[in-house]
């Protein structure tokens, strides 16, 4: 679990001996009740404290020697610890023994640069290389239920060298490491500026430690909408606020988030033209060309294949840019008839079928002039994929958490199962009709109201968790992830299933009933796909068995099953 805007921080930290340079907080204004007695007081006041991260911060707070006294305070009050620290004391082995079975859930260490420079700054000679040598050993020993971040801090250091440090710290640790960069009080933005655009793309590297910013969207900062567009997947923020790293605005997904849309039309505009098999014979340029005069209307055009004519569709959406269109259409062809009345489309396996382009275009001349034509494919489009889960549905075992199980896909797989006692099942959704038609069918299980990154349950509570289309529905992707990997029993799995965005070939008719249909109740927030996903899931350590991309060879709808690695 890693820190958001509700995380409560104590000091636990005074009289920090190390004389930090670039520490912005007076040890000596710690409060003066500071003890266990006041953090057990603020615990017990927070009005849900079930699950919720409790950072430990100071100064120092390996300082105290009663440190795991204040981590089992915490954890006996419902709540998750965690603790800020310089680093040194994970040289010890018997320091990073008691914090593994202490339950801490999440650990940060602050550096002040590399090598020398983080020698100087923190006081202590050799620290960068001691620092660097327990984390080491601290990945060696753990078994993945740390969070583990390496927070930079560039307060009073100029910027040039900090592209230089990400690397160095990435050569020394494993990608299940989450490298911070804390931006708070960067004295030259411009600068700053020219490194975070020069590490642009670093998270697209799967073998690297995940990079996060803090601080970029500080009041007044030049920088303070840069990576905002990019969020996901070039850019992960975090928000955390702790000693030496100051206090700053969330850039997290929690901050960003709007609703999204999936999917989009393709109109049919009455336009025909007659089909026939040549490609110096097609006709269907020339209706382009006075349909769609405009430059670049070709990519928001195309023509599919209907008996012995070739029929115009077009599309106005102003919800996805060019390159998104040519990516969905011409490059991936994630683009389905609706062959559903107007206004009925509630069966996806069979109210849709997949168009891909005609061979016969390929080596028309006219392709600049117009939008390609398409064919029909037949059968189910989704048939492989769903077959997959479907069987993989029937074979879960144990305690099952379902996330977003209100649209009951697989009820013939899970009543049987829960009804036979082989499968204890948790249903989660933010709908409750679904939950009421749910418990209807099953009323066996247990259900839920609510989005997973509020769920609290105990750490380690399931056998196997499912997420299927679910994702792009949750406010907070990281957070929704962590907490999915918290519940998760060692060796146990978690399948994500999900979908990128599509078009659809419809009927004017079509449109205009599906645009009056009534929304559903919860929004979709992105449009994410297995690759965007996997540095999540890498920084909390867990294993991929099954990875099914999407693309041209695909339909849009994309798999992952994850394990969580078994206890040492």
């Amino acid at each position: 679990m890693r820190p958001r805007a509700d995380t409560l921080l104590f000091w636990a930290g005074a009289a920090c001996t190390y004389g930090c340079r670039t520490c912005p907080i007076d040890p000596s204004s710690a409060p003066d009740a500071a003890d266990i007695a006041e953090l057990h007081r603020q615990l017990v006041a927070l009005p849900d404290r079930g699950g919720r991260l409790v950072l430990l911060v100071g100064g120092e707070p390996f300082l105290r020697k009663d440190i795991l006294r204040y981590v089992a305070t915490i954890r006996g009050n419902g709540s998750t610890p965690g603790i800020v620290t310089t680093g040194l004391a994970l040289g010890y082995p018997q320091v990073r023994e008691r914090l593994r079975s202490s339950g801490l859930a999440y650990l940060r260490l602050q550096l002040f640069g590399t090598g020398e420079d983080h020698d100087r700054n923190s006081g202590v000679e050799g620290a960068f290389d001691l620092v660097l040598g327990g984390v080491r050993s601290w990945l060696e020993e753990a078994d993945g239920v740390c969070d583990l971040d390496v927070a930079i801090n560039v307060r009073g250091r100029r910027p040039e060298s900090l592209k230089a440090e990400v690397e160095r710290i990435a050569e020394a640790l494993d990608s299940s490491v989450q490298i911070v960069v804390a931006a708070d009080g960067v004295a030259d933005w411009d600068r700053f500026s020219e490194v975070v655009r020069e590490l642009d793309g670093w998270n697209d590297d799967p073998g690297r430690p995940l990079v996060a910013w803090e601080g970029l969207r500080e009041a007044g900062s030049p920088a303070a909408c840069m990576t905002v567009p990019r969020l996901l997947p070039n850019f992960v923020a975090t928000a955390p606020r702790s000693c030496c790293l100051g206090d700053f605005s969330s850039l997290g997904m929690d901050a960003q988030q709007s609703a999204q849309s999936n999917s989009f039309n393709f109109v049919r505009t009455g336009v025909v033209v007659p089909f026939v098999d040549s490609s110096e014979a097609c006709r269907a340029h020339e209706a382009s060309r006075d349909e769609a005069s405009r430059e670049g209307a070709s990519d928001r055009e195309m023509w599919l294949v209907e008996g012995d004519e070739l029929a115009q569709y077009a599309t106005d959406t102003g919800d996805f840019d060019a390159e998104a269109v040519a990516r969905i259409k011409d490059q991936w062809s994630h683009v389905f008839v609706d062959r559903a009345a107007a206004g009925v489309l509630d069966d996806f396996r069979e109210g849709m079928r997949r168009v891909i382009p005609d061979s016969t275009c390929r080596d028309c001349t006219e392709r600049g002039h117009c939008g390609r034509r398409f064919r029909v494919v037949g059968g189910q489009p989704f048939a492989r994929e769903e077959a997959w889960i479907a069987d993989y549905v029937r074979r879960l075992r144990g305690r099952v958490l379902d996330v977003g199980c209100g649209e009951q896909l697989y009820r013939d797989e899970i009543v049987p199962l829960v009804r036979s006692g082989t499968v204890h099942y948790t249903g989660l959704d933010p709908d409750e009709p679904s939950l009421s038609d749910w418990r209807k069918i099953l009323p066996e299980g247990d259900y839920f109201q609510g989005g997973v990154e509020d769920f609290r349950v105990e750490a380690a509570a399931y056998d196997r968790i499912l997420c299927l289309r679910s994702l792009n529905h949750v406010f907070d992707l990281d957070e929704a992830i962590g907490r999915m990997a918290e519940m998760l029993k060692p060796g146990g799995e978690l399948l994500i299933v999900e979908t990128t965005p599509f078009a659809m070939l419809r009927r004017p008719e079509q449109v205009a009933a599906a645009d009056a249909a009534p929304r559903a109740g919860h929004q979709h927030f992105r449009n994410a796909t297995s690759e965007d996903v996997l540095p999540y899931t890498r920084r909390r350590s867990l294993q991929v068995l099954t990875h099914h991309a999407v693309g041209f060879r695909t339909t849009n709808e994309w798999i992952l099953l994850l394990k969580r690695p078994e206890a040492r």
